[in-house]
């Protein structure tokens, strides 16, 4: 947003009245204000390119929405409502996702998050026949070694789809956790910046995991965000 609409945004909010285009009088408001992005909006308060008095009116509230690598309990749910949509978009009834087609999905790290894999279902649906395989997806196969392949494993009509791609997720995030801190000597800030995940959630997964890591220790100070929604009045 230029510095010129951050000023009018401003006097709106704090005002709250607004002078329509063409209108000579100012009208009162009354709106709640939803606002989102994936930046750094305090280093962009720091560097000059955003008003710190308009980031503290609108930082009433703040909900930090993780990046799809860290929630890939999601992943498939989201991945089978774009198949539904597309389906219906393109008139085609592709039914679903093979095994190799999940852990291919399940092992991608994902780095343009939801619409990436919007692109990605969607391209799959415009060239499977039945069923989207791995090859669909056109996704380079996963640097994380899965040790057990939770889906190959399971006896058939055993578990429902979503505890068996609970089990494959955990497997994944333990197998990346373990790789980033072997590659980092156990540094978990180091690891963090790796997975491209803020220092408190590699914290939270190292015990969720019953993960001990080796050698030093020290917090960075870079770590990730993901995309943040931020509201005021």
């Amino acid at each position: 947003m230029p510095p010129g609409s951050q000023a009018k945004l401003l006097r709106a909010l704090q005002e709250r009245r607004v002078t329509r285009v063409g209108g000579t009088k100012p009208s009162a408001v009354d709106i709640r204000l939803v606002s989102a992005t994936n930046r750094d909006v305090e280093t962009a308060v720091a560097t000059g390119t955003f008003r710190q008095d308009l980031f503290f009116r609108v930082n009433e509230f703040t909900i930090t929405i993780p990046a799809l690598r860290e929630r890939k309990q999601d992943l498939i749910f989201l991945a089978k409502r774009f198949l539904d949509l597309t389906n219906h978009e393109l008139g085609k009834a592709i039914k679903g996702f093979s095994e190799a087609a999940v852990e291919r999905l399940l092992g991608h790290d994902w780095p343009g998050n939801v619409r990436e894999l919007r692109s990605t279902i969607r391209r799959a649906v415009l060239i499977a026949d039945e069923t989207i395989e791995a090859a669909h997806l056109a996704l380079s196969r996963t640097s994380v070694p899965l040790e057990s392949p939770v889906l190959a494993r399971a006896p058939a009509n055993a578990l429902p789809l979503r505890e068996l791609v609970r089990r494959a997720a955990e497997a994944i995030e333990r197998a990346a956790l373990t790789e980033a801190l072997q590659r980092s000597g156990g540094n978990k800030a180091k690891a963090a910046r790796c997975l491209q995940i803020d220092y408190k959630t590699i914290q939270t997964k190292l015990k969720e995991y019953g993960i001990a890591s080796q050698g030093g220790d020290r917090h960075g100070q870079a770590q990730g965000h993901g995309p943040a929604l931020r509201h005021g009045r």
